[in-house]
């Protein structure tokens, strides 16, 4: 079967209050970070408000440290699960850091190589574009 791929780009400027809601089933985020001005509490905010979804079962990062922003994600979701990782039927994220990789290489992996729960429908990306 082959699936179906939807790619859905948002614009959240750095530090500022993020007012969209994510979508209410699995997805994919790739965050897409352009600014060189990001605070660590408004990395803390965005990783949260990315795992308290419960719907991210994957999270990758590109652009200006990212491999800081990898690990935000997961310092929020073990923080999220009290320090106690969940069984295999619940909520689980994983997350990558992409340094070496272009923007584009990056979403063709997510799109390529990332199984996604939900083999028979649509997988969702949401590109999170931090400027």
């Amino acid at each position: 079967m082959v699936r179906t791929t939807k790619v859905t780009a948002y614009e959240l400027k750095a530090n500022q209050e993020i007012n969209f809601d994510l979508p209410k089933h699995p997805y994919i985020a790739i965050l897409a970070i352009y600014s060189q001005s990001v605070t660590p509490e408004w990395q803390s905010i965005c990783s949260d408000w990315i795992v308290k979804s419960e719907q991210c079962y994957w999270a990758l990062a590109w652009g200006h440290e990212c491999s800081i922003w990898d690990d935000a994600l997961d310092y929020a979701y073990l923080e999220f699960c009290n320090y106690d990782l969940p069984e295999d039927d619940d909520y689980n994220l994983m997350t990558t850091w992409h340094e070496d990789q272009t923007l584009n290489e990056v979403i063709e992996f997510a799109k390529t190589y990332i199984a996604s729960p939900l083999e028979d429908s649509t997988l969702e990306i949401i590109l999170i574009n931090i400027q």
